[in-house]
């Protein structure tokens, strides 16, 4: 684990979490591990079943693997992420490689509610943005990536969403090593904040 560095981003759904994880990874040739794609399979259950299912929870996330496979990539082993299928609400059958970089970034909702990879993260992040501009993102993406239609997103970001939001992920802000604002577009200085937050990680890579 030596020559390799994890690094955690945390924040609300739609708060620019993937984004800035894209900039970091251009930044430094990393890989990234989303949280989103370790829910567990649920494939014992029945569709309408799933459809009950508090996805908004911590627990609905296989943090065993998820933390087990961010050891393995930091000790320069490749692993099998699983591909979770949104519309089903359970993993598809096939999974996807990724091979060790020298950092491993973790990005997610949940990045920071899982102990084991708060303790791995070299560098905490917690994006933050307002939670008016979270939803209309998140409108945005479930309509067109996930087959969702507005009406649906905005009762589950009301009500299921965002009051799990504040009972789980927003105290983990308070584990970050820095907050970045989330509610600027992306330009130079997005770039440049990305540096800085990596340079005491850069420093001691050698």
């Amino acid at each position: 684990m030596e020559n390799r560095r994890a690094v955690a981003i945390a924040g609300s759904t739609g708060s620019g979490k993937s984004t800035l994880a894209r900039d970091v990874a251009a930044e430094v040739g990393a890989v990234i591990l989303h949280t989103d794609d370790y829910y567990r399979p649920l494939d014992h259950l029945t569709f309408e079943e799933r459809c009950e299912v508090n996805f908004d929870d911590p627990s609905s996330i296989d943090s065993e693997l998820l933390a087990q496979q961010v050891r393995d990539l930091l000790s320069g082993q490749r692993i099998q992420v699983p591909c979770y299928d949104f519309s089903r609400h359970t993993r598809f059958a096939h999974s996807r490689t990724v091979l060790p970089a020298p950092f491993v970034i973790v990005e997610g909702v949940f990045a920071l509610c899982v102990p084991q990879v708060v303790d791995l993260a070299e560098l905490r992040i917690f994006v933050d943005t307002p939670e008016l501009d979270c939803l209309k993102r998140r409108v945005k993406r479930d309509v067109e990536e996930r087959g969702r239609t507005p009406e649906e997103v905005v009762e589950r970001f009301t009500y299921h969403v965002a009051p799990m939001f504040r009972q789980h992920v927003l105290p983990t802000k308070d584990l970050a090593d820095m907050v970045v604002p989330g509610d600027k577009k992306r330009d130079e200085n997005r770039v440049a904040v990305v540096r800085r937050l990596l340079e005491p990680v850069l420093s001691r890579k050698v």
